[in-house]
């Protein structure tokens, strides 16, 4: 399939970065994902990156809609390949990101081919990020315990630096499960009104989350 664009959404540590890492390497997809653009905005000494930085690592809030619309989500859409599809991880969080969406890709010749909710409960999220280190270099999420110990510093996939994220507490990721919840359900409706959602259980395993996409997809 050429040039697909997917929308892969869930709780935070639902797995929906790694399905879109498999996902963009099986279609040769470009990942849209919005957590890292904030990131990388929060990082810089300016005066936006220091507000997302303390919306983000200080409080653990989810960054408000007028940070988002055109001087971050416009803007990085105007930098991707116009010749490759998309999969977008973690974005539509709200209704109006939704909408900004449609009409953004409308413009450029594009649509959503498929929806993916990759579920799993909120004991499940905070289980999983607590124990969760990501590398600089690729994001690799790394399980402290199984693919590494507390004291290491370095990914054993890529050998970058490992790090675990500011917001990734216990608190914060329950003020982020809350916030998302109230906030993506009327976005979960609107794709299931619109017969395009698909949920998958993320508790299974990665390889069989990744196969009951592939399923839906072919």
């Amino acid at each position: 399939m050429k040039n697909i664009n997917i929308i892969i959404m869930g709780p935070q540590g639902s797995g929906k970065g790694t399905q879109a890492r498999m996902l963009a390497k099986e279609f040769d997809l470009q990942i849209f994902e919005t957590g890292s653009v904030l990131r990388e905005i929060a990082s810089k000494d300016t005066e936006i990156g220091r507000k997302i930085n303390e919306i983000m690592n200080v409080k653990g809030n989810i960054v408000p809609w007028d940070f988002m619309k055109e001087k971050i989500l416009g803007q990085k859409l105007s930098e991707l390949d116009d010749n490759k599809g998309i999969i977008f991880d973690g974005t539509p969080r709200i209704m109006e990101e939704a909408e900004f969406w449609n009409e953004k890709l409308k413009k450029v010749g594009r649509k959503i081919d498929y929806v993916f909710y990759v579920d799993i409960s909120e004991e499940e999220s905070v289980k999983r990020l607590s124990v969760r280190k990501l590398c600089k270099e690729n994001g690799h999420p790394l399980i402290v315990g199984k693919d590494l110990k507390e004291e290491d510093t370095k990914c054993p996939i890529c050998k970058s630096e490992v790090y675990r994220r500011e917001d990734d507490t216990p608190e914060k990721i329950m003020n982020r499960l809350k916030w998302s919840k109230k906030l993506l359900s009327p976005v979960i409706e609107y794709y299931e009104n619109k017969n395009m959602l698909t949920k998958i259980n993320g508790k299974q395993g990665v390889k069989k989350v990744f196969d009951e996409i592939m399923d839906y997809i072919k």
